[in-house]
């Protein structure tokens, strides 16, 4: 499961003064994507923060492509781009029907919750997501 995907409704308080979905709110589609991603392969977010381990965004990257509104009904991508080290990388892809709308890359880096020092990926994430890869 590299790829997985999400249903989003836009709310209308995801939007802006002109009735566009606001270019903030695609971040956010992005980080339920990924939330989603990492439960749908058995991980919980919350049990890996309280073992010690947390993930913040290093980077981001977005692309607005075309508009989307209020009542959208979006689908987000997610995409496991390579094997994770010491960092994870997700490409997204959010279409309003056919058409994409936004894409996005996030990387995230895995810390030691107390030192906030990079960690390596744990190792029963890499034997989850190593027969992805193969």
């Amino acid at each position: 499961m590299k790829n997985f995907s999400i249903k989003i409704k836009v709310r209308y308080c995801e939007t802006d003064q002109m009735g566009l979905v606001h270019h903030g709110s695609y971040i956010n589609y992005f980080e339920e994507a990924r939330i989603s991603w990492i439960s749908n392969l058995g991980f919980s977010y919350s049990e890996m923060e309280k073992s010690g381990i947390i993930l913040p965004v290093s980077k981001l990257n977005v692309s607005y492509l075309r508009p989307a509104y209020f009542d959208d009904d979006l689908v987000v991508n997610v995409e496991l781009a390579e094997m994770p080290t010491s960092r994870l990388i997700f490409n997204y892809t959010i279409k309003n029907k056919d058409e994409v709308v936004v894409t996005g890359t996030t990387v995230l880096a895995f810390l030691n919750k107390e030192t906030k020092r990079p960690v390596r990926c744990p190792d029963y994430m890499l034997e989850k997501v190593t027969s992805l890869f193969k």
